[in-house]
Parts: C-alpha cells; sequence; structure tokens
C-alpha cells in the first residue's frame, strides 16, 4: 500500500477529505435518485425547516453560504419543477419569499428519510452515533472559529 494512503499517515485534514468526499458521493447518489441535485435538497431543506415553509433568498444563501447568483439558478430550477414558488414578501413588497409547494415539501421530507435510512444502514450504535456527532459538531465548530478569526484579521 502507498505510504500517503495509510488513514493514520494522513492526518486529520486527510480524513476529513475523505469523509467530504464519500459523503458527496452518498448525498449526490440520493438525491439523484429522486430527480434533484444536491443543492436543490439543501435549499428544499432551509425551507422546509422555516417558518409557514417560506424564505427569504437572502436567509437561505446565509444558511448555505452560497452567492445570491448561484442560488438565483437553483431557484428557477426548482421553481420550473413545481417545487417552490416565489411571492411578494408580506412585509417588504419590494421583496420576494420563496416558499415550498406541497410537492416540493414532501420530495424534501423524502429525500431526508432516504438519507436518515442511509444513516441508519451504516449500523452505528445509539452511543456511537452521539460521540461522532459531537465530534463532528466541535470539529465544525473549530473550523468556523478558525475562519471566523482570519476573516477578521
Amino acid at each position: 500500500m502507498d505510504p500517503e494512503l495509510i488513514p493514520d499517515t494522513d492526518g486529520l485534514l486527510g480524513h476529513v477529505v475523505r469523509l467530504n468526499v464519500a459523503v458527496d458521493r452518498v448525498l449526490a447518489e440520493i438525491t439523484g435518485a429522486s430527480g434533484i441535485s444536491v443543492a436543490d435538497y439543501l435549499v428544499l431543506g432551509v425551507i422546509r425547516r422555516s417558518p409557514q415553509h417560506r424564505s427569504a433568498p437572502t436567509a437561505i444563501c446565509e444558511v448555505l453560504g452560497r452567492t445570491t447568483g448561484g442560488m438565483s439558478l437553483t431557484l428557477d430550477r426548482l421553481e420550473a419543477a413545481g417545487h417552490v414558488r416565489r411571492l411578494p414578501d408580506p412585509g417588504d413588497r419590494r421583496r420576494i419569499v420563496v416558499e415550498a409547494t406541497a410537492p416540493g415539501l414532501a420530495l424534501a421530507k423524502k429525500v431526508n428519510a432516504d438519507l436518515h435510512a442511509w444513516e441508519d444502514s451504516l449500523g452505528v450504535s445509539g452511543s456511537d452515533r452521539r460521540v461522532l456527532a459531537e465530534s463532528l459538531a466541535r470539529l465544525t465548530a473549530l473550523i468556523d472559529a478558525d475562519a471566523a478569526e482570519s476573516a477578521d484579521v
């Protein structure tokens, strides 16, 4: 085996990169089986968890760390497929809100259930799952804090 591919020598970043590649592959397979992209699913997920299943495009961008240009393309695709609709913002008619349609909500819930079923298929016990989730949350917080510090410099 190539010594550069031995897991114990890769360090934390090597493990994170491999995890990212593996998760991206699984997400693409599961969302693709439902006829949408990962980006579509993430946007639908943010809207699904928003009050009244509505959100401003800028708020979705903030949650997902996306640009407004990329968001517009995703929203165009979701709207054309009948998964969302754009409506005037009741608080400021110069702005819009994005609302999930019934088929969009059903699709988001289906993909979410498929993702949870895949997660369950891994066979990770409840206590191990909690430990892994806490470790990943801590690592994410450390990376986010480092990025925020770097941005302030």
